[in-house]
């Protein structure tokens, strides 16, 4: 520590003063001696009267949104801050936070951080270390801000409108005989109100011919369930081969497409998002199987809540799975009925997985599968025999590469879209 040599200094100056009786070397001594004084007291003043805000909008974002934070440094002391560095911990990638600013007498700094959120994930907003020492920098001293806020970055989803399942909107036949909280178009009866229901359900023509209040009640209509199958199995997913490293995003700029669509595993995520998204948005019943390390199931579900458990999931999720895709298939095949629509997507060039959707095709339970090409993020197998396979047993298939617009190659517009439509 610079203090401790200068203190040692001073004992020297002092030792060589008594012994050669110099009145220079008495001075010298009590100069740094009160050098050490002032130093101290001031270190112990610079953080003494700072306050420290930080706000963000939100806690939830989204690949490829801005997130703004603020922050204000406010000094309620009647003395200046020479320097005062503020160190800021936050795990959110490219998040630059940190500076050294000067605070007058009462003064404030405000300044903002703007991130563009490029990875998925869970990350934490601080803690904060704000440093300041003496004008020598001989007593340096910090204080932790312990204040910490969790921003989940949900994965990015792209517009799916022109994608259409090969099998068609309804597996026909009337509607399921199963009561739904949802609006449909199978009216089943009229009861009476309820306190909690929704005021849009409410039938009027009953209510005037009975004198109660009376609502309607829904079945579930014909469409099909539909079950996002993720194969986060880690043998089968690759990161791509770096071509001149991928360009981050500065300023006002967006991320690109390439710096975080990036590996196999980010392909697989933000296509299930965004056929989520999509299926949800036609009022579906969307559900989610993954064999990551813990494996995941979402029952089949619609509206907006499952649209945030989906994306919540998909979040945190990472190609850790040890189990293989056609197990999964084999496990889960009794929960796929006839009225089910199986959507799997997978980098996996195995294809012992495509025995699996055979035994889904028995049950009845339609099929479709999504590949992302390995081979084109430097991997060292092709899914051609896969694809191969699946045309054989007439399941469709649409093949995405690395660099390939993801809603293009799905509604087979893309580059090497790769698309085998087999109808059965």
């Amino acid at each position: 520590m610079n203090w401790l040599r200068l203190s040692a200094i001073a004992l020297l100056v002092l030792f060589l003063g008594q012994l050669n009786r110099w009145t220079v070397f008495d001075k010298l001594f009590f100069i740094l001696l009160g050098l050490l004084v002032v130093s101290f007291v001031w270190s112990r003043l610079s953080l003494r009267g700072l306050t420290v805000t930080r706000r963000t909008a939100t806690d939830r974002a989204q690949v490829g949104d801005l997130l703004v934070e603020r922050v204000r440094v406010e000094n309620a002391s009647r003395f200046a801050k020479l320097w005062v560095e503020v160190l800021d911990h936050s795990e959110l990638p490219g998040h630059r936070l940190s500076r050294v600013i000067h605070l007058g007498v009462r003064d404030a700094a405000n300044w903002k951080a703007q991130t563009w959120c490029a990875r998925r994930g869970r990350f934490r907003l601080g803690p904060m270390t704000i440093a300041s020492s003496d004008p020598f920098g001989l007593f340096p001293t910090r204080l932790v801000v312990p204040y910490i806020q969790e921003l989940v970055v949900y994965p990015a989803t792209v517009d799916l409108s022109g994608f259409r399942l090969a099998h068609g909107e309804l597996v026909g036949g009337s509607a399921l005989q199963r009561r739904t909280p949802f609006v449909t178009p199978n009216a089943a009866g009229v009861r009476q109100y309820l306190p909690g229901d929704s005021f849009n359900r409410i039938a009027w023509s009953a209510t005037a011919r009975t004198g109660q209040l009376m609502v309607k009640e829904f079945e579930l209509d014909p469409s099909t369930d539909i079950w996002v199958v993720l194969d986060m199995e880690q043998r089968h997913h690759v990161w791509a081969v770096p071509e001149g490293g991928a360009r981050r995003p500065v300023g006002s700029e967006s991320p690109p497409l390439s710096f975080w669509l990036d590996s196999t595993e980010e392909y697989v995520v933000t296509i299930a998002a965004s056929l989520a998204r999509h299926f949800l948005d036609q009022n579906r019943n969307v559900g989610l199987i993954a064999n990551a390390h813990q494996p995941v199931i979402i029952p089949a579900d619609r509206g907006t809540r499952q649209m945030v458990k989906i994306l919540e999931l998909l979040a945190v999720l990472r190609a850790d799975g040890q189990r293989p895709l056609a197990e999964v298939l084999l496990s889960e095949a009794g929960s796929l009925t006839r009225h089910s629509t199986a959507v799997v997507i997978t980098p996996s060039t195995d294809e012992s997985w495509v025995r699996g959707l055979v035994e889904l095709s028995t049950r009845h339970a339609r099929c479709l599968a999504v590949i992302v090409e390995p081979s084109t993020f430097g991997g060292a197998e092709s899914s051609l025999f896969v694809v191969s396979d699946l045309a054989a047993v007439g399941v469709p298939t649409y093949l995405v590469k690395h660099g390939d617009d993801i809603a293009r190659a799905l509604t087979g517009q893309g580059r090497g879209a790769g698309v085998t439509a087999v109808s059965r």
